[in-house]
């Protein structure tokens, strides 16, 4: 029987390249979009995926999406979907995205989503993985709540470990920690970025291996050099 593996976001970036290379592994492969129109775009062009729509600022969109795979079981769900909106707390300004959806998307949604699909991955002693980045670790000033709340969900992937172990679970959760990689978040600023192709190779490799932190490509040099000088990286990304 072929493995099962669910993506959020997945109609476009590190999602998108998931869901490829997932496919081409022999996995089933279930993803979500935001809306209608991106998953109706994406189930022309992809028409092997179970593509369901779920708008992960919403609550309910998010309950709606568990209640119609409550009876599928999961070897892999990947917590991919993330907003990132720059921020100057000193400033006034038009932003895309409120604080409260930011947060919703990034830290909220996938906790809850976690919890309400819990008996899934459990019951085939499945693997969590939850995207992170370096900025979970050395945080930027520029974007100060998915910043936030990126180290949120690093804190939680190690309480979830050590719950793990505590209750004896068959079941694996890893963090995969991201560098810059070429997506829409990040057009228009940053260099010697990773395309998504690269860091999907990496996290499912990760995964797979059942790694509790994945660090993918410079990030491998980030945790190294701030092993030996904690403060320096931190010092040198606060600036950006």
């Amino acid at each position: 029987m072929n493995k099962t593996v669910l993506i959020t976001g997945g109609t476009r970036g590190i999602g998108r390249a998931l869901v490829k290379q997932y496919l081409a592994a022999g996995y089933s492969v279930y993803a979500t979009g935001s809306n209608e129109n991106s998953v109706a775009k994406s189930n022309l062009e992809l028409p092997d995926v179970q593509w369901l729509v779920c708008n992960l600022m919403s609550v309910k969109s998010i309950e709606n999406l568990a209640s119609s795979i409550i009876n599928r079981s999961f070897d892999v769900v990947i917590h991919n979907a993330a907003v990132q909106q720059k921020r100057d707390l000193f400033t006034a300004n038009n932003e895309l995205i409120s604080i409260e959806n930011e947060t919703m998307i990034n830290f909220t949604a996938p906790i809850l989503l976690t919890r309400l699909l819990f008996s899934n991955v459990q019951k085939v002693a499945g693997t969590w993985v939850f995207i992170t980045t370096g900025l979970a670790v050395s945080p930027k000033q520029s974007s100060p709540i998915y910043c936030a709340n990126k180290a949120g969900i690093r804190a939680f992937c190690k309480s979830f470990n050590g719950q793990v172990t505590r209750h004896k679970s068959g079941i694996t959760v890893c963090e995969a920690i991201l560098p810059m990689v070429e997506t829409d978040m990040t057009n228009g600023y940053g260099r010697g970025k990773i395309s998504p192709a690269q860091a999907a190779r990496e996290i499912i490799k990760g995964a797979a291996k059942g790694q509790k932190e994945i660090h993918v490509g410079k990030v491998r040099i980030l945790m190294k050099v701030r092993a030996l000088f904690p403060n320096l990286i931190e010092n040198v990304m606060i600036k950006l």
